[in-house]
Order: structure tokens, then C-alpha cells, then sequence
């Protein structure tokens, strides 16, 4: 059987049968058959909890100094279910590593989440082994 593009389109991108059949002005069935047809698993209603690289650039604001500012109550996100530190989730996305201890930010800006001023603990005691 054959489903229209613009629904297959649609599922693949992620979007709920709800918000197909309001988009595109068509009712269950067919929506259902090409959900079934593509093994798709049938997505709860509602709005889907935004990314957090998404969230990352939607509460930072870079400033003509070269930080990174970061917008909002405090420096926690949710990452996989729990709170973390938002500079901890920078930290390991540049190192490729987790961080060891407190991850602060070398200019000493208080909000700046840039990924060129953030350190570990690891860091901090190498830098004082070298420079004192």
C-alpha cells in the first residue's frame, strides 16, 4: 500500500500522529497505516523536550569580551533525567572526557559558560605544577 509523502515525512521527522493529522488535515487511519508501516513506535501527545545543545545556544549569549554567557536562574540543566552543571556538560563535550571535581571558569566571569575558559580539577593541579 501506498502513504503519502508529506505523512511518511512527517513520522520520520518525529512528529506525533496528532500533530500530523492537524497538520496535514487528515484523519487516523491513514496516519496510523504509514506510522505501521515504516515500525515506527507510537509517540505519547505533546511537545517533545527540546535538546540540550538546543537549550545550550537558546541560554547563552556571547559578549564583545569573548564569554559566553549563561541565561537563566542558575547553571543546572537536565541531561538524561538528572541535574547537572552546565559547565560540567561544556566541559566534557570539548575534553572528550567527564571532568574531575568542580569544573569553574578560568576568566572568572561568574556566568560564563564558554568552552575555551572552562577547567577541571585535573587542570587546575597540573597549571599549579607547572607554574606554581
Amino acid at each position: 500500500m501506498n502513504h503519502r509523502q508529506d505523512i511518511v515525512d512527517m513520522l520520520l521527522a518525529g512528529h506525533s500522529q496528532r500533530a500530523v493529522m492537524r497538520t496535514l488535515g487528515v484523519g487516523w487511519p491513514p496516519v496510523s497505516a504509514a506510522r505501521k508501516a515504516l515500525g515506527l513506535t507510537p509517540t505519547k501527545p505533546g511537545t517533545q523536550p527540546e535538546t540540550v545543545e538546543v537549550t545550550f545556544a537558546r541560554r547563552t549569549k556571547a559578549t564583545a569580551e569573548g564569554h559566553l554567557l549563561w541565561i537563566g536562574c542558575d547553571l543546572n540543566i537536565r541531561v538524561n533525567g538528572r541535574h547537572q552543571s552546565i559547565r560540567r556538560w561544556v566541559f566534557e563535550r570539548k575534553y572528550g572526557r567527564p571532568p574531575v571535581g568542580k569544573v569553574t571558569a578560568t576568566c572568572e566571569v561568574l556566568r560564563c559558560v564558554h568552552p575555551d575558559h572552562v577547567e577541571d580539577a585535573r587542570q587546575r593541579e597540573q597549571y599549579a605544577a607547572i607554574f606554581g
